[in-house]
């Protein structure tokens, strides 16, 4: 499994520069990891969610999206060409 990717913008220069997590392999995504990866406002993946429309979650209160889940959602409505 590759390693997992994201963009702090927490870091000394706050320009969002993409970092690796340091080879733990993370399959859990935030809310705002996961809005990001699918090209979503958090907002959408909120209402998304609410709908029971996309693979999730729960933890207690945090609201999770498993990597592999969403790669699954992503192949099942991607739609194809007609040839």
């Amino acid at each position: 499994m590759p390693v997992m990717e994201k963009r702090v913008k927490d870091g000394p220069d706050k320009s969002g520069s993409i970092v690796s997590n340091g080879g733990i392999g993370r399959r859990l995504l935030n809310v705002e990891e996961a809005a990001q990866y699918l090209g979503l406002s958090v907002d959408t993946l909120h209402k998304w969610v609410q709908l029971r429309a996309i693979p999730h979650v729960k933890a207690g209160r945090a609201l999770r999206f498993d990597l592999a889940a969403l790669n699954r959602y992503i192949d099942e409505h991607t739609i194809g060409t007609i040839d």
